[in-house]
């Protein structure tokens, strides 16, 4: 069981805590059939199959590298435009997905800033159908994400786009260059929200390079006593990782586990803690 900090339980119970949602978040819903939505690898495998037969040996080796980002631009480059899109929204637009457990007590904490990778919107459909508060979604380039921030407006921030938008999602390797590029304006104030807050990552593989970037460019300037946190499975990080996100990044891990639903039970204790502490206030 995780045992959370006083001070993470104040951060967030105050409403001055951003929640991070990788992939793992979206993984566990389900469809009334039991079907989840592809992990990272298994969407590659997959759409390497769209690439020309010649260039498949060559895509797999990436994959089974670890070299995804590259991996996916191969796939970019070489498939047929329309069934690559197909694909996507197959695979992150489809409304049979259920919001888990893990979603919905995610929701129960209350935070103001979730910010997610994922570009389906599994997430975003629970807060609006469950909130009485009113959420808005915001995409990375969006112009108004500065007056947002400064608003009292829930906020779900798409740190890489959405299926919405398939144009401008941030997915291939050359699509991060292009984001950084053209919308410098968005990590800046990605960078600040993480000097200015305590951020729980929540279902992240910690390996996205735009994000420990600007942890590391955090890291230098912030106060170490006041870390970020990760929230990862037991067993799934090897101590040097461990500390490499802690000394470079100042990312705090907390391991859940051994199971994926141990992570729910953590939360839900986080939850108490936060309701206690608001009820108190």
């Amino acid at each position: 069981m995780i045992t959370w900090p006083n001070m993470l339980v104040t951060e967030v119970a105050r409403r001055r805590c951003i929640l991070f949602l990788g992939a793992g978040v979206a993984s566990s819903a389900k469809t009334a059939q039991g079907v989840s939505p592809l992990a990272w690898k298994d969407f590659l495998t997959q759409a390497a199959n769209l690439a020309p037969t010649a260039h498949r040996p060559e895509i797999t080796a990436l994959i089974h590298s670890n070299k995804l980002l590259l991996a996916l631009q191969a796939i970019r480059d070489h498939a047929d435009a329309g069934d690559y899109q197909a694909l996507l929204d197959t695979c992150f637009n489809n409304a049979a997905f259920i919001p888990s457990d893990l979603h919905k007590t995610i929701f129960s904490l209350d935070s103001r800033l979730v910010i997610t990778t994922n570009f389906d919107k599994i997430y975003e459909k629970h807060c609006l159908t469950a909130s009485t508060e009113g959420f808005k979604v915001i995409p990375y380039y969006s112009s108004s994400l500065g007056d947002e921030i400064r608003s009292d407006t829930r906020l779900i921030i798409k740190a890489h786009g959405s299926i919405d938008d398939i144009s401008k999602m941030v997915f291939t390797k050359a699509e991060y260059h292009y984001a950084k590029e053209n919308h410098s304006s968005f990590y800046s104030i990605l960078k600040a929200l993480l000097l200015t807050n305590t951020c729980i990552f929540i279902g992240c593989g910690m390996d996205d390079p735009d994000v420990l970037l600007l942890l590391e460019e955090v890291r230098i300037t912030a106060n170490p006593k006041r870390p970020h946190y990760a929230l990862l499975r037991e067993g799934s990080h090897s101590d040097f990782v461990k500390s490499d996100l802690a000394s470079a990044y100042n990312i705090k891990a907390l391991e859940y586990g051994p199971d994926h639903s141990d992570l729910v039970t953590d939360l839900e204790t986080l939850f108490e803690l936060v309701d206690g502490i608001r009820a108190i206030s």
